[in-house]
C-alpha cells in the first residue's frame, strides 16, 4: 500500500520521503521524486525524515495473523512506534499534518448486522483491533493535526487462491473496498482543510453493501468452483456495513464499485490462462 500512496502522490508532483526498516524493498523510486530514509520507526532515525515536510502518512503496522500471535512485536510496532513518531513529531515538526491509517477492527464483532457509524462504540476484541485503537487514542489526544482513517477489508483487483477460510460468516454484512479506492482516500487527505482533526470510516460504498456469502459466490463463479467448496470462519469477523458518505463527500475515493472490481478479476485470471 505504501508503494502505491508514495507512486501517487509523485505522479501529483509532491515530493516524497520515505521511511522504512531497512529490508524493505526501495526499487523504482526516482531520486530526484523521493528521498529515501532507512531504519525504525521507535528510535531516533526518524527524526531526519519528518524535517521540511507538510503531511505524515503513518501506515506502519503488524498485521494479522502475526499480530495476534506476536503480541510483544505488535505493541513495540503499532502503540510503541505510534507514540515515538508522536514524540519526535512534536519536537521537529509540530505543525505537520498526521494522517493516520487505522482499521474498522476497532469496532470488534458485529454480531447484529447493524449499520456502523463514526459514533458507533469500539470494542476492540482480539490484540491487533486493541494495538490499532491504543494507537488512536495517542493520535487523537496528542497536539498534532490529524486525519484517523478506519479502513475496511481491502480487496485487491487480482486473482488471488481463496483462503482456507473465509474471514467472516455467510450471512454477515461485509463491505469491502477497493485497493486503489484505499489509496485515493489517503492521498485526498493530504493538504484537505476538511480532513483535518476527523475520523473517517473507510469503505467501498453502497454496491459493496453484500453478504459473506454473496462475496464468495461471485467469485467462485470466476473460478467456475461450486459452493460446496466454501469454508468460513466459525464466527463473525471484523466486518459489516458502514456509514461512509461524509468520507466520501471530502475525499471522494469512492470511484470502484463491486462489479468493477470482479470484472477487473475476470480479466486478471484470463491473462493469467492465456486467454
Amino acid at each position: 500500500m505504501g508503494r502505491l500512496v508514495a507512486e501517487s502522490l509523485i505522479s501529483k508532483g509532491h515530493f516524497v520521503n520515505i521511511f522504512d526498516i531497512p529490508s524493505a524493498n526501495y526499487d523504482g523510486f526516482e531520486s530526484l521524486k523521493t528521498k529515501i530514509f532507512k531504519g525504525d520507526l521507535n528510535d531516533e532515525s526518524v527524526i531526519d525524515a519528518l524535517k521540511n515536510i507538510d503531511t505524515i502518512i503513518h501506515l506502519a503496522a503488524i498485521l494479522p495473523p502475526t499480530a495476534n500471535t506476536n503480541l510483544e512485536l505488535t505493541k513495540r510496532v503499532n502503540v510503541d512506534g505510534t507514540n515515538n513518531l508522536l514524540e519526535k513529531i512534536k519536537k521537529i515538526n509540530p505543525n505537520v499534518h498526521l494522517i493516520f491509517s487505522s482499521s474498522v477492527s476497532v469496532y470488534g464483532k458485529n454480531t447484529n448486522n447493524t449499520l456502523i457509524d463514526i459514533s458507533s462504540s469500539v470494542n476492540p476484541d482480539d490484540n491487533y483491533a486493541q494495538t490499532k485503537y491504543d494507537s488512536e487514542v495517542l493520535v487523537d489526544t496528542s497536539s498534532v493535526k490529524t486525519t484517523i482513517l478506519r479502513i475496511s477489508g481491502v480487496s485487491i483487483p487480482i486473482f488471488q487462491e481463496p483462503p482456507s477460510e473465509w474471514p467472516f460468516l455467510p450471512n454477515q454484512h461485509i463491505e469491502f473496498v477497493h485497493r486503489d479506492d484505499v489509496v485515493t482516500s489517503i492521498c485526498n487527505s493530504v493538504g484537505n482543510e476538511e480532513s483535518y482533526n476527523k475520523i473517517f470510516n473507510i469503505s467501498g460504498g453502497e454496491t459493496w453493501q453484500i453478504t459473506g456469502e454473496k462475496y464468495v459466490k461471485d467469485y467462485f463463479e470466476i473460478l467456475e468452483v461450486g459452493m460446496e467448496n466454501a469454508i468460513y470462519q466459525k464466527d463473525e469477523g471484523h466486518f459489516s456495513w458502514y456509514e461512509s458518505k461524509k468520507s466520501n463527500k471530502i475525499l471522494q475515493y469512492q470511484n470502484n464499485t463491486y462489479e468493477n472490481y470482479l470484472e477487473q478479476i475476470r480479466q486478471d485470471l484470463s491473462k493469467l490462462m492465456g486467454e
